[in-house]
C-alpha cells in the first residue's frame, strides 16, 4: 500500500505482470498503430475497428481516487527499495504531477473516477484516466532524448501519446473546461542579467461546476539554445485581499487551492509572485522572448479567454514590446516602461524585450509598428508597414474589419519562420532584408505569403478561435488558404493555382499517416519526418479541403461562408463541426458532416472539382 498521511492512495507491485489496452475508437486505429511501431515497444492488434496494445511488466504502480483499490492478501519481503527505484526512474519523466490530479479529485469530485498507472522497469509506460479536467484516457510511452543539448534532458523520458479516447464527452464537440481565465494583468521587469520579476494577477470564472481548486500550466523550468537550464521559481500565491492560499509547482504544472469554493459563472482572483532567470537571450542574441508557452499561469487552450492589461518594466538601454493598445511609453529612472492593453479575450499573451528601434504610423484609425532589431532600418520599416496595411485592407471586404487597433510586426534575428500572437507579427530577419545574401536569398521566397499568411491568423486563432490541438486546422488551414487570396493579388492567378497543387502533392505524400485531427500526435522528440507530416496535414490538407470546398461552392457562396464563419464565430471557439453547420446553411444539398468525416477525421484525399 502507498498512502499519503493516513489515506491510501495506491499500490505498488513488483513481479511479473501483463498489461493489456484496448483503444476502441476507430477513428484513432490507424495512429494508434503508428506510434505503437515508431515510438513504444508496445505489441499491437487490430481488434475490430480499434486496436489491442499489450506489454510485459516487472513493476507498477497505481495511484486512484473514486475507484476502490482491491485488498491486499497474502506476505512477501519488503519493497522499499524497489518501489524507491522505482519512483526514481519514473521521476527522470517529464509529465505533469499525477498527484495534482488526484488532490483536484479529492477535494472537487470525490466520486469522479481518476488514475495514474505506471509500468516498468525496462518499457515504461504511463496510462492516465481523467474524468475531470480533460476528460480523457491516455495510454503513453515514455522514450529517452539522448540528443539534448542541455545535460539535464539527456537521459530523461518524454511522453509519446499512443492512445487518448474521450471520457464521457464527444471527440468532435468543444470540450467545456472547469473555468477560463477571463483576464490576465501582470508586471514584468527585465533586467539586463537575464532575470525577471513577474507579479501576475489573474481572474479565473467557474464554468458548470463549483470549483475549489484549479490546475494550471505554468514552466517550473526551460533550457535555453545552450542547453542551459533556467527557473521560473513562484514565491508566492495570494487572494485578492493578500491572503496566502496553497499551492504546488512542479513539472511544468501548478495547482493552487482557493480561497473559497466558487460556483458556476462566480470568479476569483490569484496573484502570482514569479521569478528566475528565464529571459535568455537566443544564441547569445540581444533580445529575449516570451512566447505562446506557458510562462505565466494558465489552463488549455479551452480555458484561454482573457483580456490583457501589461506593463514591461526593460532594464535600459533595450526597449520592450506586448500586444495591443498601448497606454504609454515612458522611462522610470533605469527602465524603459510600456503598458499596454487588450479589451477582446484572446489566446497566446506574449512579451518581447532587446535592442530594437522601431517606428510607426496611424491611418484609419490602426497604428502599425514595426521594430527592427539591432540597427534601425528605415527602409524595411517603410515597406513592411505598407504591405501590412495593402495585406489588411485586401481582407477587410473577405473576413471584416482588423480587429486591433495596433499591430506590431517585431523582427525575429533568425531565419524561416513566422508566428503571430495578437496584434503581432514575429517574423526573421529575411522579411527585413531579402536581399543581404544568399542565405536571406533562400528564406525569404515566398515570405509575401507567409507575411500574409500571419495576418490572416488575426482573424483566424484570434477572432475565431481553436479549443484544442485537434482542431488547430481552425488557425492554420483557414490561414494558408486566406493568404493564398492575397498571393493571387500581388502575383497573380497562377501563382495561387501553383499554391494548391503543393498542397495537394503535400498532403498526398502524409494523409496516409493521421487524420488531421492527430497530427500533433506524429511529431515528438527529434522525428523530423513526424514534423513534416504534421504541417502537410495542418497546413496543406487543411488549405486543400478549403480549395475543394471553395471549387464547389464557387466565389460568391465561399466567401460568404468565410464572412458568415467570422461574424458567427467572433470571439469565440470554432470546431469542424461548427464549420459543417455554417457549409449547411450556405449550400443545403451537400452532406458536410460526410465530407469531413471522410477526409478530415479519415485519410481520405478528395478530387479538386472541375471549374
Amino acid at each position: 500500500q502507498v498512502m499519503a498521511g493516513d489515506q491510501q492512495i495506491g499500490m505498488y507491485f513488483s513481479g511479473k505482470g501483463k498489461m493489456t489496452y484496448v483503444s476502441a475508437e476507430p477513428l484513432e486505429a490507424g495512429i494508434v498503430m503508428l506510434e505503437a511501431r515508431k515510438a513504444s515497444d508496445l505489441t499491437a492488434e487490430k481488434s475490430g475497428q480499434g486496436v489491442t496494445l499489450s506489454d510485459e511488466f516487472s513493476s507498477v504502480y497505481i495511484r486512484s481516487g473514486g475507484v476502490a483499490l482491491p485488498p491486499l492478501t497474502g506476505g512477501g519481503a519488503p519493497l522499499d527499495a524497489a518501489f524507491a527505484k522505482h519512483r526514481e526512474q519514473f521521476g527522470k519523466a517529464r509529465w505533469k504531477p499525477a498527484t495534482h490530479l488526484l488532490i483536484r479529485q479529492r477535494i472537487d469530485a470525490p466520486t469522479a473516477p481518476v488514475a495514474f498507472i505506471e509500468f516498468g522497469p525496462d518499457d515504461l509506460v504511463a496510462y492516465e484516466f481523467d474524468s475531470i479536467d480533460k476528460k480523457a484516457e491516455t495510454l503513453a510511452s515514455l522514450r529517452r532524448n539522448n540528443n539534448s543539448r542541455a545535460p539535464e534532458l539527456r537521459g530523461a523520458f518524454f511522453p509519446v501519446t499512443i492512445s487518448e479516447q474521450p471520457v464521457g464527452r464527444d471527440r468532435k464537440a468543444f470540450v467545456d473546461p472547469p473555468f477560463l481565465l477571463t483576464n490576465l494583468d501582470y508586471t514584468l521587469i527585465a533586467e539586463q542579467d537575464e532575470t525577471a520579476k513577474l507579479s501576475v494577477t489573474e481572474t479565473l470564472t467557474a464554468r458548470n461546476k463549483p470549483l475549489s481548486v484549479v490546475r494550471l500550466s505554468l514552466y517550473s523550468d526551460t533550457f535555453d539554445t545552450n542547453g542551459k537550464k533556467r527557473i521560473y521559481k513562484v514565491s508566492s500565491v495570494v487572494d485578492a485581499a493578500g491572503k496566502p492560499l496553497p499551492f504546488h509547482h512542479a513539472d511544468g504544472e501548478i495547482t493552487v487551492g482557493l480561497p473559497s469554493k466558487i460556483g458556476p459563472n462566480q470568479s476569483a482572483t490569484l496573484k502570482f509572485e514569479i521569478a528566475g532567470d528565464f529571459l535568455y537571450r537566443p544564441a547569445g542574441d540581444s533580445y529575449w522572448q516570451l512566447g505562446t508557452e506557458p510562462w505565466f499561469p494558465q489552463p488549455d487552450l479551452n480555458g484561454q479567454y482573457y483580456t490583457i492589461h501589461s506593463v514591461i518594466k526593460q532594464k535600459k538601454p533595450w526597449i520592450a514590446f506586448a500586444p495591443g493598445e498601448t497606454v504609454r511609453r515612458a522611462e522610470e529612472g533605469d527602465y524603459n516602461v510600456v503598458e499596454n492593453r487588450i479589451d477582446k479575450p484572446v489566446q497566446f499573451a506574449v512579451a518581447l524585450g532587446g535592442r530594437y528601434h522601431f517606428d510607426e504610423s496611424t491611418e484609419d484609425g490602426l497604428t502599425i509598428r514595426v521594430a527592427t532589431y539591432a540597427l534601425k532600418n528605415e527602409n524595411a520599416m517603410k515597406k513592411l508597414s505598407n504591405l501590412a496595411r495593402k495585406t489588411i485592407a485586401f481582407y477587410d471586404p473577405i473576413l471584416g474589419p482588423f480587429p486591433f487597433k495596433e499591430f506590431n510586426i517585431i523582427e525575429i534575428h533568425e531565419l524561416g519562420w513566422g508566428q503571430a500572437p495578437p496584434a503581432t507579427m514575429f517574423i526573421t530577419k529575411e522579411a527585413f532584408n531579402p536581399l543581404q545574401n544568399t542565405e536571406n536569398q533562400f528564406y525569404s521566397r515566398g515570405v509575401n505569403h507567409r507575411f500574409a499568411h500571419e495576418i490572416a491568423h488575426q482573424y483566424w486563432g484570434h477572432v475565431v478561435k481553436m479549443g484544442s490541438g485537434e482542431e488547430q486546422w481552425v488557425t492554420e488551414g483557414f490561414a494558408e488558404y486566406s493568404s493564398s487570396f492575397a498571393t493571387q493579388a500581388i502575383k497573380g492567378k497562377g501563382a495561387r493555382e501553383s499554391l494548391v497543387s503543393e498542397w495537394r502533392s503535400n498532403a498526398k505524400d502524409s494523409t496516409q499517416f493521421s487524420p488531421i485531427p492527430f497530427a500533433n500526435r506524429l511529431y515528438w522528440g527529434e522525428d523530423y519526418m513526424g514534423f513534416v507530416h504534421r504541417t502537410h496535414l495542418i497546413y496543406d490538407k487543411g488549405a486543400y479541403l478549403l480549395a475543394v470546398i471553395h471549387r464547389q461552392l464557387g466565389d460568391d457562396k465561399f466567401f460568404t461562408f468565410l464572412r458568415s464563419t467570422q461574424k458567427f464565430f467572433e470571439w469565440k471557439y470554432l470546431t469542424t463541426n461548427d464549420i459543417a453547420r455554417v457549409l449547411q446553411r450556405v449550400e443545403p444539398g451537400t452532406d458536410w458532416n460526410d465530407f469531413f468525416a471522410k477526409h478530415y477525421w479519415g485519410t481520405e484525399l478528395p478530387e479538386l472539382p472541375k471549374k
